[in-house]
């Protein structure tokens, strides 16, 4: 069986990895020329900026390319134990720190691409600086994709027995779908307009390989302003800051530090003013939480499967994206393992990738439209109002109750399903209230706090 995969980044590599274990030959089509090592490129204009693997996302990835988690920590990366190597600041109080089997795995988006790319097959092929312009076949089954070089402007059309699209938030799919007969596909998009920038650091001397993740919250802040330093690869420290439309970051110098220095807690810009910049701030702004709902369409194309942000495209200061393209993966996987590529097999696939991203969906969504209606001065209904205000106490109690803060941890790294916070153990720890005592100051060891001075 011969394979094609549509979009070179982490999405479609890791598609390409699932598709190796059925297919003779798997080509990828891929815009950019691949840098020879972890350098950033065009086509991932978010590769400045702060990424974070969760548990589930590190475990499916080694579930399909084993050992890449320990190669990426060999090359640099970081696994966090969360929440021992986690310092956060939100409703007023700091989190207490402790022993978990939740991870989050840091590292430069441009060393994870490469750590990746490494591991694969050998029978994985690139089709480097090459446009997707279409999809050949018709209604009942997709046969390819037409291509165009980038330098020679030549068109040619790609076979394969299996196509899948990872080409992100710009896929072309939706019209192509209508090119060949099928039906209007159904979008549903929710946006707060996030602003977000970033900047790189060497890490004090003295800070140690242990250093934490440190995260300011902006849950009272009506522009939501907040922001997260990362330990990445070779004693680098990644920041970012993030606010709704009015409260931006800016990306001068002085700005960045000011914004910073105003959040609900200082910390941040006391750490990078010890800290030496290690290039420009990178700023962005986030697009709509968008989902395609592919899953829908009837009759699905045979031989067809959208992945990644092609399909389901999240806030990106949530840190999902990566996790749920490489669940994506693991549902092409599983799915040819069950069935092969047989009638059906890619409208089940195409289902499962749709229920794969489904908790970070509502998990962004829920915040984000809270987040619009608190900067447009709307009232929720009252339904809203009464999840709000039990999310609230939960946040609340959990900074100060160690079962309920692993709870929300296994919750918000996809481990467990978001309807687990309304499970009767999460509903009882959070009418129970605090356990532990309230943490006033930053929870740093001796050695983390000689940072600051």
């Amino acid at each position: 069986m011969k394979a094609l995969v549509l979009g070179g980044g982490l999405a479609g590599t890791l598609a390409a990895a699932a598709l190796s274990e059925h297919c003779d030959r798997v080509m990828v089509v891929e815009r950019d020329r691949l840098p020879a090592g972890p350098e950033p490129r065009k086509g991932v204009p978010q590769g400045r900026h702060l990424h974070n693997l969760m548990s589930s996302g590190a475990r499916a990835i080694d579930d399909l390319l084993p050992g890449t988690i320990d190669a990426l920590v060999a090359a640099g990366g970081q696994r966090i134990d969360v929440p021992r190597r986690y310092v956060s600041y939100a409703l007023g109080v700091w989190n207490h720190r402790y022993p978990s089997n939740q991870t989050f795995v840091s590292a430069s988006r441009p060393l994870l691409d490469f750590v990746v790319r490494q591991r694969i097959p050998g029978h994985i092929e690139y089709v480097e600086g090459t446009d997707v312009i279409g999809l050949t076949g018709g209604a009942d089954r997709v046969t390819g994709a037409r291509v165009r070089d980038r330098e020679t402007r030549r068109e040619r059309e790609l076979t394969a027995d299996f196509v899948v699209d990872a080409t992100g938030r710009s896929s072309g799919t939706p019209g192509w779908l209508s090119e060949l007969g099928l039906p209007a596909v159904p979008e549903e998009r929710v946006g707060a307009g996030v602003a977000y920038a970033s900047r790189t650091f060497q890490s004090p001397p003295g800070t140690g390989p242990e250093f934490p993740v440190v995260g300011i919250a902006g849950f009272d802040d009506r522009y939501s302003r907040g922001g997260v330093l990362m330990p990445i690869e070779h004693g680098k420290w990644m920041v970012t800051v993030a606010g709704l439309p009015g409260g931006e970051p800016p990306t001068d110098e002085d700005g960045f530090m000011a914004f910073a220095r105003n959040l609900s807690h200082p910390l941040l810009a006391e750490l990078m003013a010890g800290a030496e910049p290690l290039g420009p701030i990178a700023g962005h702004r986030t697009a709509d939480n968008k989902r395609l709902r592919y899953d829908t369409i009837r009759p699905w194309p045979e031989g067809f499967v959208v992945v990644g942000d092609a399909a389901s495209a999240f806030n990106p200061v949530y840190g999902h994206g990566m996790t749920v393209a490489a669940r994506n993966a693991l549902s092409i996987r599983n799915g040819l393992r069950r069935h092969g590529n047989v009638a059906g097999t890619a409208q089940i696939i195409q289902a499962s990738v749709t229920s794969g991203g489904l908790d970070a969906w509502q998990l962004a969504v829920g915040q984000d439209i809270r987040s619009q209606q608190r900067l447009d001065g709307e009232t929720p209904d009252l339904k809203s109002r009464l999840l709000h205000a039990y999310a609230d106490r939960m946040g609340r109690v959990a900074r100060r109750r160690r079962d309920l803060f692993a709870l929300q941890l296994d919750v918000f790294t996809l481990t467990s399903p978001a309807s687990r916070v309304f499970s009767p153990r999460a509903v009882l720890a959070t009418l129970l209230g605090p356990a532990d005592p309230p943490l006033l100051q930053p929870p740093f060891t001796a050695a983390e706090q000689r940072v600051l001075t």
